[in-house]
């Protein structure tokens, strides 16, 4: 028995370090990295862990703020450029009456941005507690007039009632759920009423990238919009090229697509 324990240690640690070896080759590579992308979507696509990507992903959050975790509630409180250019398109077909519900709001920096616009039937859902508790004292008019529920996106939203919201939207979480847990495509397009409205970055060899458009047109959602946003925001001609994904933001607006 210990030898058993003892070899499966072995292996774990070869299995770590022949890890690191090949994201570092990939990482330093250009093309590599680009056709490492592409796998990993294909992969992330199926519901299959892409083989750089960490698996705990969802753990990092649950602990960020706490000790021992290099993550911190404190880093997502600044506005920047991404919000605006975010929200800019979406915001003529909204009225502040829409519901309006974000995956992953950490610390609330999206929806004080959207509360500062008179929005105020807003519902976050956050997998770290501490991010949560944070939002209470950082932004107490956005956390007083809205519904901020701590636990996992993909097991929370099952809760919700079907169209129970004119948008849904996410700002850099999809590619950090695991592809497991694929079935979250459907269930935002079924809690949506109107619209979903994503950016995510694709370019992490450690997170899960996907073809998020054809997930969500899987899901009966058609595309109205989409643009790369890198800093400052560049609007590329569609189709771009598929290796711009890999290296910028990609906002996309998708609506009902009412053929379905």
């Amino acid at each position: 028995m210990l030898i058993l324990k003892t070899l499966k240690r072995i292996v774990s640690a070869l299995a770590l370090k022949l890890q690191y070896r090949a994201s570092q080759l990939v990482l330093n590579n250009r093309y590599l990295k680009y056709q490492y992308l592409r796998l990993a979507a294909i992969l992330g696509g199926l519901g299959l862990q892409p083989p750089l990507a960490s698996s705990d992903l969802a753990k990092r959050w649950q602990r960020q703020g706490t000790e021992g975790s290099a993550d911190r509630p404190e880093t997502y409180i600044k506005e920047d450029s991404s919000l605006v250019e975010l929200f800019k398109e979406v915001l003529p077909y909204l009225n502040k009456e829409s519901k309006i519900l974000e995956l992953g709001c950490n610390v609330g920096r999206s929806l004080n941005y959207l509360h500062k616009l008179g929005f105020k039937n807003l519902t976050g859902i956050e997998i770290g507690p501490k991010a949560v508790e944070m939002s209470q004292t950082v932004f107490p008019e956005m956390a007083g007039d809205s519904r901020l529920i701590v636990g996992s996106a993909p097991l929370e939203i099952r809760k919700i009632p079907t169209a129970e919201y004119d948008l849904v939207f996410c700002h850099s979480v999809l590619v950090n759920i695991h592809p497991k847990y694929n079935y979250i495509f459907r269930e935002i397009a079924r809690v949506s009423k109107k619209m979903v409205l994503i950016l995510e970055n694709e370019g992490s060899l450690f997170a899960y990238p996907r073809d998020f458009k054809k997930l969500f047109e899987r899901a009966g959602l058609k595309l109205v919009m989409s643009k790369l946003f890198s800093e400052g925001c560049r609007e590329f001609p569609f189709p771009y090229e598929e290796k711009d994904v890999y290296i910028n933001n990609t906002i996309q607006l998708f609506a009902k697509d009412k053929s379905h």
